[in-house]
């Protein structure tokens, strides 16, 4: 999320005597050059009458060849966007009437530009298009860029409104207690924060997960894990993004039934780029610059794997809102393979109404896509009430969908929906849910539609004390007339804006302390509806204030550490399944987890049977390949770092024994790139941070060989490097305290007093106990990420830990 003016725009000047209009988010059909081949932008709008592409070269101090655009009688209205192959070169585009007077100067970041040229009359002639450099921001070869112009007529479209949904009386509540059993918290990356990440299961059971790791860095990274959720690698070669840069905005991650899977990030906060893997994240086809309007935000995907199992009738839509403009859905065909230059990576407007936005500005929930009716559903924040945009999609149908917006009745809280996104999702049985959390009494609320969004239910409370301030949203649906929530929660009463902040009052956030929720409503379309509310989180994820201004959060020095949102989604099962930050630990940053449901009722009506891991902890082996993803695809096992196990124990009760066993330790060899490998296992336990406040600070017992030699051992707490003050990015694990230590066969024994970490362990419990294996070239480095093993909690004092050899 951003403020509509973060864009400072550069003024230009036009000649008198013509119709100047100034630079707006266009309406515009692009054609860019991906990857060595030319992705064109389909006409998105009936009345498109002459549309065409061009490309060609600047330099940093000279302008490219003019391009004509015939305008004839009857025309209304000139689009156009450009784009350079390097994102960073900034480029200005420029619209010439026939005279050679300059109209519109489309200039806001860097690439890409459009403009947008609608006046009340327009005369006949050739006008022309040019992108020139902008002074100064022309930094990096090669300077080609391509591009596209559409001409249409006939008179404009009002944007439209919203019908009045129909209502009809709540339903009575029963509150229970929540009886379903939620593992210890899976390391989803040991060293990286993110904030906002979502998750998502393929056809083969695998779980992806995205989320952007901000603007100050231009990267968002996928991970995967190929075991259901008990382990977790970054998809990248490098450590960093899958694809190329830039990024570090908004980002989303699907799958199709073809196995395909599709990204999409914010491009330098300013344009869409959506990228598709054939071949389950080894390599990665880009378009930089994927829909028509700049200045976007908030995009989510939705899938439709049509009726048959063939890609044919496969869609992928993506929605989006473009500041001060409005909302969009566009979509594209779902990939045929990796010679397929356009699924996934052609969009085009999905709305009869093209190019006219669906409904105006607005934040708006995750995109879904209901198979049993058939329907697209896109809810927003509107005022005092959530708006739903609803367009039903026949069988391979991507365009011309006539979507229609009705308002679900209005909030109860006496204020409207927001703490950021609202909430939407549909049953197997086709009915759909609406949830939201009032701004003003921080509550959250649910209606429910059994007709297609015509009618809906009056709102319901749905939290309960301890959950008495609530924030982040989210929604799935199960079986017919069940649907989970999920959100986070406080016993503080209070605004979340209004909290102390961690960065100015350490000890002034702890007293806030934030839980994980879900709530569970069955028989939620009846007249008796029932939920059962729980904690997903063993101890609290957040402390203090949450900054609801987005972006703006830099300029208010909110505390914005995990973005707008946290991910929900359900396996093939129905267990639920979330990922989430936890920033308890000492540094206030965004550690990436993920919980599963382990026991209890699923929300599809089965028995949730997940794998509860104890200590000791076993491991397969055969998955420490490095790299785990590359274009070459990924790399042999490396038995050295091939975890096969984890235990932790006590010979005494004042020492902790930490036993790392592996595949094999004939060789200590780093893997390539690095100079040093490195085996650590870390854990969470209640401490003090930095500034004497409550914390669970992460604490590790590591064992480093360099050069293949015999290894050393050492414990700490981890450090971490910023990029701003206080805004943690990557956690490092240095060789703090030197403790004892050796090799015994296949197996790395240390030794540590529990006084010899360097901070207090206060708790009883060492939360999600995690061995991580890899290798680094420093202890301020991105550790090769080779191996993991699965999480646990260890209660000090409940084994002995095994033999020291």
């Amino acid at each position: 999320m951003f403020p509509a003016d973060f864009r400072a725009r550069r003024a230009r000047g036009t000649d008198a005597g013509e119709d100047p209009v100034s630079f707006r988010a266009g309406r515009i059909i692009a054609a860019l050059a991906v990857a060595g081949f030319m992705i064109t932008m389909f006409a998105g709008s009936a009345s498109a009458v002459a549309s065409g592409t061009f490309s060609g070269t600047i330099s940093p101090t000279s302008c490219g060849p003019m391009q004509d655009v015939p305008v004839v009688q009857g025309d209304t209205t000139i689009d156009g966007v450009a784009a350079e192959y390097v994102s960073a070169n900034d480029i200005k585009l420029e619209l010439y009437s026939p005279t050679g007077r300059l109209l519109v100067d489309g200039d806001t970041l860097t690439s890409p530009e459009s403009v947008h040229y609608a006046p009340e009359s327009l005369p006949t002639g050739t006008y022309h298009l040019q992108v020139c450099p902008f002074p100064g921001g022309v930094v990096t070869t090669p300077y080609d860029y391509t591009g596209a112009y559409s001409v249409t007529n006939g008179p404009p479209v009002d944007i439209p409104g919203s019908d009045l949904g129909s209502e009809v009386g709540p339903p009575t509540i029963t509150r229970t207690t929540g009886k379903l059993r939620f593992s210890p918290a899976t390391v989803v990356d040991a060293q990286r924060t993110e904030g906002e990440p979502l998750d998502f299961f393929d056809k083969s059971g695998n779980l992806w997960e995205s989320g952007p790791w901000g603007t100050t860095t231009q990267n968002s990274f996928i991970h995967r894990s190929t075991d259901g959720g008990l382990e977790f690698h970054v998809d990248s070669p490098n450590g960093l993004r899958p694809d190329p840069g830039p990024g570090g905005g908004d980002t989303d991650v699907v799958t199709d039934d073809q196995g395909n899977v599709y990204f999409v990030d914010l491009e330098a906060l300013v344009n869409l780029g959506t990228s598709v893997s054939n071949d389950n994240g080894n390599n990665w086809r880009k378009n930089p610059a994927a829909v028509e309007n700049t200045a976007v935000d908030r995009q989510w995907y939705a899938i439709d794997n049509g009726t048959t199992t063939s890609a044919a009738d496969n869609t992928v839509f993506l929605a989006y809102h473009a500041t001060q403009v409005g909302t969009y859905i566009y979509s594209s065909p779902g990939s045929t393979g990796p010679t397929d230059p356009v699924g996934g990576l052609v969009w085009q407007n999905a709305s009869a109404n093209a190019p006219l936005p669906l409904a105006h500005d607005a934040t708006c929930a995750q995109l879904r896509f209901d198979p049993v009716k058939r329907n697209l559903y896109y809810a927003c924040n509107e005022g005092n009430h959530v708006r739903v945009t609803i367009g039903h999609v026949a069988p391979g149908q991507r365009t011309g969908i006539k979507f229609h917006n009705v308002t679900v009745p209005v909030s109860p809280g006496g204020g409207g929906p927001g703490h950021l996104f609202p909430a939407l999702a549909v049953d197997k049985g086709g009915n759909v849910y609406a949830a939201w959390i009032d701004t003003n009494d921080n509550n959250v609320y649910y209606s429910s539609s059994t007709d297609q969004g015509a009618t809906w239910t009056s709102p319901v409370q749905v939290n309960s004390s301890p959950s008495v301030t609530n924030e982040f949203i989210w929604a799935q649906g199960g079986a017919a007339g069940t649907v989970a929530l999920s959100w986070y929660g406080t016993d503080a009463a209070g605004q979340p804006d209004g909290f102390p902040n961690w960065a100015d009052d350490p000890v002034g956030a702890t007293a806030v302390k934030w839980w994980g929720y879900v709530g569970v409503i069955s028989k939620a379309t009846t007249a008796y509806a029932t939920i059962a509310q729980q904690r997903f989180t063993e101890k609290p994820m957040h402390y203090g204030q949450i900054c609801n201004q987005g972006i703006g959060c830099t300029v208010s020095g909110g505390d914005r550490q995990m973005a707008d949102y946290f991910g929900f989604n359900i396996d093939k099962t129905g267990s639920i399944r979330l990922v989430y930050n936890d920033t308890t630990n000492q540094h206030d940053g965004a550690g990436l987890f993920e919980v599963r449901q382990e026991g209890g009722k699923t929300i599809l009506g089965g028995d949730a049977k997940g794998l509860t891991v104890k200590d000791p902890a076993t491991d397969p082996t055969g998955d420490a390949q490095w790299p785990h993803y590359s274009p070459t695809g990924a790399g042999a096992n490396q038995p050295q770092f091939d975890f096969t196990g984890l235990q932790v124990g006590q010979p005494n009760a004042g020492t902790l024994r930490v036993r790392m066993s592996l595949a094999s330790l004939t060789s200590l060899q780093p893997p390539a790139g690095k100079t040093s490998s490195l085996w650590l296992t870390r854990f969470q336990a209640l401490s003090v941070g930095d500034s004497g406040e409550e914390a669970y600070r992460v604490f590790y017992v590591g064992a480093e060989s360099t050069g293949g030699l015999t290894p050393s051992f050492f414990a700490g707490t981890t450090t971490c490097t910023n990029t701003t003050p206080k805004n943690c990015k990557v956690l490092n694990y240095p060789a703090q305290q030197q403790i004892t230590g050796h090799v015994c066969g296949n197996t790395l024994v240390a030794d540590v007093p529990l006084s010899g970490f360097g901070n207090p362990v206060n708790g009883a419990l060492l939360y999600n106990v995690t061995a991580v294996s890899g290798g680094r070239n420093a202890a301020e480095d991105l550790y090769a990420d080779v191996d993991a093993t699965r999480s646990f909690d260890y209660v000090l004092g409940s084994n002995r830990g095994g033999s020291s050899c």
